[in-house]
């Protein structure tokens, strides 16, 4: 079987960058995510910067997905904004 083999893997959504953190050089994933409003409470949709799956998160900031991969999510900025 193959996993989410139904699910679009297209870039119309949420975006990814890498950051290079000031303390070390280390890289930090970041994913702005798409907000998912369901029935009983606001969740995060994130196309995940490590398996390039999506994943649902219920708070920013710091997240570890499913797949281990660590990253941070971020709102994403209104348009016009600097």
């Amino acid at each position: 079987m193959t996993q989410n083999a139904q699910t679009p893997r297209g870039q119309a959504g949420a975006s990814q960058e890498v950051l290079f953190a000031a303390e070390g050089g280390t890289v930090a994933s970041v994913a702005r995510p798409l907000v998912l409003i369901t029935r009983g409470r606001v969740e995060f949709l994130a196309h995940c910067p490590g398996c390039r799956d999506w994943h649902r998160h219920v708070h920013l900031g710091n997240v570890t997905g499913p797949c281990g991969a660590e990253y941070e999510l971020q709102p994403r900025r209104a348009k016009g904004a600097a």
